[in-house]
């Protein structure tokens, strides 16, 4: 197999994160385990050194390397956030050329000419913005798979108003084999050549999330187990399972078994089942104070991140709005309608506290983010079921994957 993608620095703020990685860097070495997996990407003079050594350390074949005329790379302030793009504008001047059974191709931020040639063929757009239409050009393949995330099939597919209707349009725009949307916490939908069957795969939730890059990760599985000759929705399954290992460890080797059909909860003892998402996307209740500008700037975030991880959003900030005590039974209105709850905890609001002992009261469980410390203060919380963490991504992850019916670990995640 061959991986055509980007090789780019990575930076986030907060948790404090800065490497060399990149789609076609990072799929390359989550397959270190199969044999004869290459690399087609794209370095400059500037990050020429620090890419070759990492692709020394972890072992890639870096078969085809084109220069390109500036260094590239993705800023993020958390892991949720989106991210700037330095060397947006980057060319490379050389045909990036690959040949092989087997190419999982990314699209990249670099512009140049491309003369891809397989018989089975993983694209996935990876285009974060301005996204219109498939850029099939230069690629050659017997069979084709699209592997998007959720919004890009929107962008690809504006005039339709579902997901598994995108992926339609996706099939017969491209006259793919499959077409695959990851919907992020729901994990992703299936759909063949047919157009009629669409078969949902669900996520396996870990204990503690890095979701940074567990887009590239699944494609990776999903190319492997395609190219091995599993079926669409059995090689979704071992992408789904590559992704969570990434998730719950950050340690770039998919192990073997996972790329071979093994579920992810028998090879990681942090990973549950497979979670199959129920038809109706969850309702969470955001239980927060927002009083600051701070407060207001995470509860925007978050509202923001867990719809598009898949979820609806009950936000007593935007569905009912400051007032004054008149506006505590709306808010418990939509409490009580809520699948789960996500609470802010950083500042011990009385609100959000009260908020979080009526959900216990009601049987609906409980997500905190608490940064600060609370080790005492969290007794009761702990005590009642709550599931407390310290990192942004985890906490709604989690609390996406509560209201789908997954059960919490009742404790403090550092």
């Amino acid at each position: 197999m061959i991986v055509v993608g980007g090789t780019y620095e990575e930076r986030v703020t907060v948790p404090a994160h800065d490497d060399i990685a990149g789609s076609g860097l990072r799929a390359a070495a989550a397959l270190r385990s199969q044999t004869g997996v290459r690399l087609a990407t794209a370095l400059d003079a500037a990050s020429a050194p620090a890419a070759r050594s990492a692709f020394a350390t972890l072992s890639i074949d870096a078969a085809a390397i084109v220069e390109r005329d500036e260094p590239v790379g993705f800023r993020y302030f958390t892991p949720v956030s989106s991210p700037s793009i330095d060397g947006p504008s980057a060319r490379y001047g050389s045909v990036l050329a690959a040949d092989d059974d087997v190419a999982l191709v990314f699209g990249m931020v670099e512009t140049g000419g491309r003369e891809i040639r397989a018989r089975r063929v993983v694209l996935d757009p990876q285009r974060p913005r301005d996204l219109a239409a498939l850029n099939l050009h230069g690629i050659t393949a017997d069979e084709l798979t699209v592997v998007a995330n959720a919004r890009e099939a929107r962008a690809l597919a504006p005039a339709t108003d579902s997901l598994s209707a995108a992926a339609r349009q996706i099939l017969a725009n491209s006259g793919a084999a499959a077409a695959v949307v990851k919907d992020s916490a729901c994990g992703c939908l299936v759909v063949t050549a047919d157009g009629v069957t669409v078969t949902r795969v669900g996520p396996y939730p870990t204990r503690s999330v890095w979701p940074l890059g567990s887009g590239d990760i699944f494609a990776a599985g999903y190319a492997t187990a395609w190219a091995n000759g599993a079926d669409p929705v059995e090689a979704a399954r071992v992408g789904s399972g590559s992704a969570a290992w990434w998730c719950g460890t950050r340690v770039n080797q998919v192990p073997a078994a996972i790329l071979a059909g093994t579920p992810a909860n028998e090879v990681l003892d942090t990973a549950a089942a497979e979670l199959v998402p129920s038809d109706q996307p969850p309702l969470l209740y955001l239980a927060a104070p927002f009083f600051s500008l701070a407060e207001r700037w995470l509860v925007e975030t978050c509202r923001s991140v867990l719809i598009g991880l898949g979820a609806r959003v009950f936000s007593p900030l935007h569905d009912v709005g400051p007032g004054g005590d008149e506006v505590a039974r709306r808010d418990l209105d939509g409490l009580d309608r809520s699948d789960a709850v996500l609470a802010l905890l950083d500042g011990w609001d009385p609100g959000t506290l009260y908020e979080a002992g009526w959900a216990h009261h009601r049987g609906i469980p409980v997500v905190g983010f608490l940064q600060g410390p609370g080790h005492e203060g969290t007794k009761m919380l702990v005590g009642t079921g709550a599931e407390l963490h310290r990192d942004l991504s985890s906490a709604l992850y989690r609390s996406v994957w509560a209201g789908q019916g997954h059960p919490l670990t009742p404790g403090r995640v550092t």
